[in-house]
């Protein structure tokens, strides 16, 4: 492991990256230093666009999309306002206090000048998606929710996730895809309804990042808004995991995924060579 967080960052960008996490307010997990930081891996891999040329850039998420898109921002970890999601009591999270947060966020324009977000999930070594915390909770004294989608569907505000012990807001989640899609069942109508709740493993983080993308069209943030995966080409076990949680959407609601080895390689076409050489010597993004 690193003495300092920031010798892991490629040294061209390494005092943008330290604005980043100041500007940002991005909390640092515990071993940020090391190799298989997730975290760095997000940072290092689009720090490059923080200012400047975004064109390569712009090229891939344009085909990961269908369609062309004009890129304004570059927010890394960010955590939407509290009220978004409801997850937390203020408009910040405390110290103490978990919210779902975005590795990345593309902020930009689509074809039609209108606002667009693309919330981007980084994965280097993972092997899958956050589970539910709420499921094993000492305050859940609804397990049969749990245990039975058709429960669940039926009721999904029975779920614990909606008001957990000791919060002053309750969650937003169900709201949320209930006003998109007319019901939670018909968010996911690939959702199994023999078995227990389908959030309650891999699904859970991808639900809640797209509860956030939808929000955000909600609320006027943005006009459209998309939830996508960038996992490390050799990374042998998220992709399954990824298809798996494509499958419970309905046809209308895209599940775009871009290859780390392409946004070094946007990256590269967007005059950023020597990083891309580091990238993918570092992290090994070559054949395998």
């Amino acid at each position: 492991m690193l003495s300092h967080w920031e010798d892991g960052i490629h040294p061209g960008f390494r005092d943008a990256a330290i604005a980043v996490v100041a500007e940002d307010e991005v909390k640092l997990h515990d071993f940020a230093a090391a190799l298989t930081s997730s975290q760095m891996f997000a940072l290092n891999l689009f720090i490059p666009w923080r200012s400047g040329v975004r064109t390569g850039l712009e090229n891939l998420v344009g085909r990961a999309l269908g369609e062309r898109v004009s890129l304004e921002r570059v927010a890394l970890e960010w955590v939407p306002p509290g009220a978004l999601l409801g997850e937390i009591d203020g408009d910040r999270p405390r110290e103490d206090e978990p919210a779902t947060g975005v590795d990345v966020v593309l902020w930009g324009l689509d074809e039609t000048g209108a606002r667009i977000a693309v919330l981007v999930e980084v994965k280097l070594g993972e092997g899958g998606f956050t589970a539910c915390g709420g499921r094993e909770s000492k305050g859940n004294r609804r397990k049969d929710v749990c245990a039975s989608a058709e429960t669940f569907f039926r009721d999904p505000s029975a779920c614990y996730l909606q008001h957990p012990r000791g919060k002053a807001r309750d969650r937003r989640y169900w709201e949320i895809f209930a006003r998109s899609h007319g019901s939670v069942r018909a968010a996911f109508p690939g959702a199994q309804a023999v078995g227990g709740c389908p959030f309650a493993g891999q699904a859970q983080q991808p639900m809640r990042n797209l509860a956030l993308a939808e929000a955000l069209v909600q609320g006027h943030v943005v006009s459209r808004s998309w939830f996508a995966l960038c996992a490390h080409d050799h990374n042998p076990d998220v992709a399954g995991h990824w298809a798996a949680w494509r499958s419970l959407l309905p046809a209308s609601v895209p599940a775009p995924v871009m290859r780390a080895s392409d946004v070094v390689a946007a990256g590269r076409a967007d005059g950023h060579g020597e990083w891309a050489d580091w990238m993918t010597e570092r992290y090994r993004l070559g054949s395998p």
